[in-house]
């Protein structure tokens, strides 16, 4: 994690100084740190001009960034400030977590009445179409939906849709899935949810949709890329020229609330995806399971790894890119390990 890195996420030039301005120890309460399910997290306490404490956590691994203060700007500044603070000088994050950190009880931000154009995270008024899994995955994992917990994730799902505007549009949500049948699956790269920004997310992990910039991570992974196969960084974000070629993008999440990443963990997904991780997982043909970053990595667990492969580094986020996962050569530890099983090379280049 740079100080570079954690301010390109900066929405502005006055948050970026702002932030830089509070990046300091003596600015918090309370700070500390430990490790989640997503990976290092670093937490903190910082009180507002008004006397209000402000709970803020940023994921070192997984570049989520959260505050309960009431700016619509996001990340915010205290949530810059917390990352930068973590770029300089890890060895103060040593505070005694509170029971909102013990207890992952995050409080909710209570936004200004203000708010910025095109802020809003009400109901996108678009459509339902219901959950329902694609044709040539059912064979496979029909049965989940025969479990107690699918009924409940139906439910949630169209409930938020119903109130907040959730990504990606209805209907995406199995889109990795209808890209690439059972059979057809050679690779298998696994994220966590999909990105919570507007027209990013449609259904398919680190891709986004033609015409849209690629994010940073996304960015990083061509960097990596063209660094590693000698190809021009790609102009388009749109991964589907790989789930072509049987690269299924999976998320562990398949929708998220705008804004508010992780706001769809623990509801579901995660039983129905590690299914479809299970279910590539008994294929007889060879699979190449990559998996970036402490989340994806404990899912590890549920590979075969005696009959795939599996390849492992950090997370391509700008905040653990530099720690891991540039120079790790991914692209070339997935074909040679296709070519190894005679299953042929992916062709990376978009």
């Amino acid at each position: 994690m740079t100080q570079a890195k954690v301010l390109s996420f900066s929405p502005d030039e006055p948050s970026s100084k702002n932030a830089l301005s509070l990046a300091k120890r003596s600015k918090w309460e309370h700070v500390g740190a430990f490790d989640g399910d997503e990976g290092e997290v670093v937490w903190g306490e910082i009180k507002g001009s008004d006397g209000t404490i402000y709970h803020t956590r940023v994921g070192v691994d997984n570049f989520e960034f959260k505050c309960s203060c009431p700016s619509r700007k996001r990340p915010c500044k205290h949530a810059l400030a917390l990352g930068l603070l973590r770029a300089d000088d890890a060895s103060v994050f040593r505070d005694a977590p509170p029971a909102w950190v013990t207890n992952d009880e995050m409080p909710r931000p209570s936004f200004a009445d203000k708010t910025e154009p095109n802020a809003s995270s009400g109901p996108s008024n678009e459509p339902l179409v219901p959950l329902q899994i694609p044709a040539t995955w059912q064979p496979l994992l029909k049965s989940e939906t025969g479990k107690a917990y699918w009924p409940k994730l139906v439910e949630f799902v169209e409930e938020e849709r119903k109130s907040h505007t959730v990504y990606p549009p209805s209907g995406q949500e199995f889109a990795a899935l209808e890209a690439v049948a059972p059979d057809q699956v050679k690779v298998l790269i696994l994220g966590q949810d999909p990105y919570h920004g507007p027209k990013q997310a449609h259904g398919m992990a680190f891709s986004v949709r033609p015409g849209i910039t690629p994010p940073p991570s996304l960015h990083n992974i061509f960097l990596e890329m063209s660094e590693e196969l000698g190809v021009p960084v790609p102009k388009t974000g749109y991964l589907m020229p790989w789930a072509k070629q049987g690269v299924l993008l999976l998320n562990a999440v398949l929708t998220v609330r705008r804004s508010e990443p992780n706001s769809h963990k623990s509801k579901g997904w995660e039983k129905f995806t590690d299914a479809v991780i299970k279910s590539v997982s008994d294929k007889e043909d060879h699979v190449v399971f990559v998996l970036w970053g402490a989340y994806a990595q404990k899912k590890e667990k549920l590979i075969d790894t005696s009959k795939h492969t599996v390849v492992k580094s950090a997370h391509p986020s700008p905040l653990s890119a530099h720690v891991g996962f540039f120079g790790s050569e991914p692209f070339s530890q997935i074909n040679e390990a296709l070519q190894k099983m005679g299953r042929g090379a992916i062709d990376w280049k978009l």
